[in-house]
């Protein structure tokens, strides 16, 4: 009988097969195979995988592949090297051996640092030298040590242009992924930055996200940033714990020029700097002539420090901030924002503690919940603002503590430094503090102490805390005017201002500067440098407690109104040019108050907008400006002046210093106001 299995393969159009031709049939098979297999190996690349190179078997070049890195050291080439890591072999001395990393445009190269240790200062080498259209990720693991000769950086990159100018290299970008790494890189003694350019070289886009890092620049070079004489910096540190040095000359020649702790290198160059994340600057040293964080000697700097970044000390070399302006006529910008937190910035002599070097003109924007401990100018320079014969110009807006703003000799705590002229177009110091949506600031700004000349004599006066700094007397013994001092401030303040001379806010030729209008919960004390207090009207605003008409109709639960901010919607206010200002509102009780902070304001509203209070239970309206006494009208009689009026009917409000007008529809009304 035929069985079902032989059965079914007729059916299926098989034959049966016999067991030992089964058995020869699979052995001629896997043999087949096997041979197919090994042709196929031979035509075919295989991936690679991490391999270990160890820098004292000689210098090694790697680029971008197919799949990862192509690696050749000496002899030995490996192409599509998935995890290049480069070690040394524990031994405590140094390679001179070298690493050159390309990255081809569109490409990446990553590539870890394993405890390596590269000196190269004898060759004259770059110890690790990244250049390419591309980018380069190096990862940190261990401690690391490069130490570059010559003209070069110890981590070096230098930017790439192409023929029309326009920036061709990638991005360096510093990473410790596993938070165990660490990085000492120092340049070369003519001109290397620690990380960044080479002498006369433009540093690429730098980036650090991690690790704790060390660079120190060699003679005019950066610590991080630009090449000594000129080169220029665009620097972005998310992460890490960084100590930067700036170049000094190891020849200790006088008035020789260093670099940026970080920042540009040298004279004339620009940089782009930005601290954020959680970043922690540990040490900012500038040498000679450079800041701490920012510029180099005579150039320009932006500088943001946002995030939750910490600035544990930055300090400028002479002439030069702490944070912003190298010395000599360097321009550009420091913000401060978000949780940033400065712990001490100090300038050197002659330059602010945050703001401008010698004869700079830095403009400071302190924002957010930002928290300054110290800072604190050399002589001649403001603690925030500017430096010698420089105007300040500083805006500090929403919750920020300044703890401590401190001017050097001759200058003020926050505003202008020491011997400042007014500019021919009337613009003179500048300092703006306001509360915002954010909360409202806290300073404490002291003015720098009178200058003295080598024989002990005082040859000026002290700075304001709040303000102008003193004017010096030139050859013959002139003293020019101080600089002007334009200051608004808005809101709710806590200020405590002590002068170092007879001036805590405002300038010697003007005197104290008062303000108007600022909300419930100011505080505003004022001391000169003999500790009297030269408080003005309005620098503390209390809540006010009811009229007894007010006391009357309020709810029978016996609670009080207090003043409170409030938004009047289309209510604007203008000075005498027509030009719109700034101008507040507060609501107590019954009573709405407009504060704006000029001396002659016009308060525009329209009959719509006081039939819209009526209905809201405003009763009486105030309008306070400088220099006049608030003046007061009742919105029934106002309304009642011109009772057919349409809801356009335009009101204006004016006070000229001590005169006050008001019209309705042009008609003049002013018999209303109280």
């Amino acid at each position: 009988m035929i069985s079902y299995r032989k059965l079914a393969m007729r059916v299926l159009g098989h034959s049966p097969v016999s067991a030992v031709k089964t058995a020869r049939r699979s052995t001629a098979k896997r043999a087949a195979a096997l041979t197919l297999t090994a042709a196929l190996v031979v035509g075919m690349t295989l991936p690679a995988f991490a391999q270990d190179w160890f820098i004292e078997n000689g210098d090694i070049t790697i680029s971008a592949g197919e799949n990862g890195n192509n690696v050749t050291q000496g002899s030995t080439t490996k192409e599509n090297d998935t995890d290049t890591v480069i070690k040394s072999k524990g031994s405590s001395t140094a390679s001179s051996n070298t690493v050159t990393i390309d990255a081809g445009e569109g490409k990446t190269v990553n590539v870890t640092l394993d405890n390596v240790n590269i000196d190269t200062s004898e060759t004259g080498e770059a110890a690790v030298s990244v250049t390419g259209s591309g980018n380069t990720n190096i990862e940190l693991n261990g401690n690391n040590t490069l130490t570059s000769g010559g003209w070069h950086a110890g981590l070096e990159h230098n930017k790439e242009t192409d023929s029309e100018g326009n920036e061709t290299s990638g991005t360096l970008t510093i990473t410790d992924t596993d938070k165990n790494g660490s990085l000492a890189a120092t340049g070369g003694n003519y001109g290397g930055a620690g990380i960044g350019g080479g002498n006369i070289e433009d540093a690429g886009k730098l980036e650090i996200t991690g690790g704790t890092i060390t660079a120190t620049g060699g003679l005019d070079g950066a610590g991080i940033g630009g090449g000594g004489s000129g080169g220029d910096a665009d620097i972005t540190i998310s992460g890490g714990t960084i100590t930067a040095i700036g170049g000094t000359d190891p020849w200790q020649r006088p008035y020789a020029i260093g670099g940026a702790g970080i920042g540009s290198g040298g004279a004339n160059g620009n940089s782009t700097v930005t601290i954020t994340g959680d970043a922690v600057i540990k040490e900012a040293i500038g040498g000679n002539g450079c800041s701490g964080i920012g510029g180099g000697y005579a150039g320009e700097c932006d500088v943001t420090i946002s995030g939750d970044a910490v600035i544990k000390h930055a300090e400028g070399g002479v002439q030069s901030a702490g944070i912003g302006g190298g010395g000599w006529d360097t321009i550009g910008t420091v913000t401060i924002k978000d949780n940033a937190q400065i712990n001490n910035s100090t300038g050197s002599a002659g330059a602010a503690g945050i703001g401008s070097g010698v004869h700079g003109d830095v403009t400071v924007t302190i924002e957010g919940n930002s928290t300054i401990d110290n800072a604190t100018g050399g002589s001649d320079g403001a603690g925030i603002g500017g430096g010698y014969a420089s105007l300040g110009d500083v805006t500090i807006e929403g919750n920020v503590t300044i703890k401590n703003a401190q001017g050097g000799a001759g200058a003020a705590g926050i505003g202008g430094g020491s011997d400042a002229e007014t500019k021919d177009d009337g613009t003179g110091n500048r300092i703006v503090i306001r509360s915002n949506e954010d909360g409202s600031p806290t300073i404490n700004a002291t003015g720098g102490v009178p200058e003295v000349d080598d024989d002990g004599n005082v040859i000026s006066a002290g700075g304001a805390a709040i303000g102008s700094g003193a004017s010096l007397p030139d050859k013959n013994g002139d003293v020019a005017p101080e600089a002007d001092a334009d200051i608004t401030i808005e809101g709710k303040v806590t200020i405590n201002a002590t002068g170092g001379g007879d001036v805590a806010i405002g300038d010697s030729i003007n005197g104290e500067t008062q303000f108007s209008g600022l909300q419930v919960g100011t505080t505003i004390t004022r001391r000169n440098a003999k500790g009297d207090d030269v408080s003005q009207p309005g620098d503390v605003v209390r809540e006010q407690a009811p009229t007894e008409t007010e006391a009357a109709e309020a709810p029978s639960t016996g609670s009080v109104e207090v003043e409170r901010p409030v938004t009047v919607e289309g209510l604007y206010v203008t000075n005498v040019l027509g030009k719109q200002i700034t101008h507040t509102c507060t609501q107590n009780g019954t009573t709405l108050t407009i504060r704006a902070n000029g001396i002659v304001a016009s308060a525009h509203l329209t009959l719509g907008m006081v039939r819209t209070l009526k209905a809201q239970g405003v009763k009486t309206l105030v309008f306070t400006t400088l220099l006049s006494r608030s003046t007061t009208v009742s919105v029934d009689a106002l309304l009642a002046a011109e009772p057919d009026a349409p809801d356009e009917t335009a009101v204006v409000w004016t006070h000229t210093g001590p005169r006050a007008a008001l019209t309705i529809g042009g008609a003049d009304h002013s018999a209303l106001l109280k």
